[in-house]
């Protein structure tokens, strides 16, 4: 049997559904930050199952995975522990400084950090929290995807299960 793929107009409307629950979510959540000099991520009202559903929401829309962020602190205060991030799958030559991406490890750990420049093939990368870029470079081989949602939960509410770390 063919494997059947959706229509653009079948597409544009999961992502126009996805986007409608996301605006109706953060009218209900009361979503805050503290700041650009916080050091602990934004909250919100949002439950873990919650998030994790809207999530997935967004990924079957776009395509994409979603990740959970390891306890390491090194992307606060953009993400945190209770951050569920939602990650698509781009071009590699589509990725700009800037940009929250998720690449492998070479232990095969993933690794939740931002763009912080290219270099001839490769993107260096760094934490936001971190004095020092990483030691690997994300290549095409390695790259899992770009962040393209992020959702904060209530404060002390880490998520079990697989995690992409924010390595110190």
């Amino acid at each position: 049997m063919p494997l059947l793929r959706p229509s653009r107009a079948a597409l544009a409307l999961r992502l126009a559904f996805a986007s409608a629950l996301l605006a109706l979510a953060s009218l209900h959540t009361g979503c805050a930050s503290s700041g650009a000099t916080a050091k602990v991520a934004p909250r919100s009202s949002v439950t873990r199952d919650h998030a994790l559903s809207l999530a997935q929401l967004t990924a079957n829309a776009v395509g994409g995975q979603v990740f959970t962020v390891a306890p390491t602190g090194s992307m606060k205060p953009t993400l945190d522990e209770s951050s569920v991030v939602t990650v698509e799958k781009v071009p590699f030559s589509a990725l700009r400084q800037g940009d929250i991406v998720i690449y492998r490890s070479a232990s095969g750990a993933p690794v939740i950090h931002r763009l912080y420049e290219q270099s001839g093939d490769a993107w260096l990368v760094l934490g936001d929290n971190n004095p020092a870029i990483d030691r690997e470079a994300v290549r095409p081989a390695n790259l899992l995807g770009r962040v393209c949602a992020i959702f904060y939960t209530a404060a002390g509410t880490q998520i079990d299960g697989h995690a992409a770390l924010a390595r110190r």
